[in-house]
């Protein structure tokens, strides 16, 4: 499966997360805030990433931003996952490939996340 970054500052939804996202099968590594996601990011090239927007040091926005600026990490797929009242606007402009509104539910999570690596997958194999 794939290997998958959890950016997301509140232990308990971080490993909810993990859990979920372990007992499909994926293999995930954690950070605790945009800096250490975008550190996480450069070293180990994830397969996708799961970005709260809401967080210290540097909100996920910021990391959006950079990440989508920079040319080693432009191409992996993001899906916003936040409680932010503006979360499909911010996720849309900032180029992520999803988004996610929190309380997030176990079903409509596994969904984006399959839809997402199916996407990056088909466009992988064109190319």
């Amino acid at each position: 499966m794939a290997k998958i970054l959890v950016v997301e500052d509140v232990p308990d939804t971080r490993q909810m997360m993990v859990d979920l996202l372990e007992n499909l099968g994926h293999a995930v590594l954690e950070a605790r805030d945009g800096v250490e996601g975008v550190r996480m990011a450069l070293s180990d090239r994830p397969d996708l990433i799961l970005l709260d927007l809401m967080m210290p040091t540097a909100s996920g926005d910021s990391a959006l931003s950079f990440m989508r600026g920079t040319p080693n990490l432009r191409d992996i797929p993001i899906i916003v996952v936040s409680a932010h009242p503006d979360v499909e606007q911010i996720a849309t402009q900032l180029g992520a490939n999803g988004w996610l509104a929190k309380p997030i539910r176990y079903d409509e999570l596994r969904r984006r996340i399959n839809q997402v690596l199916s996407q990056t997958s088909a466009n992988s194999s064109n190319g």
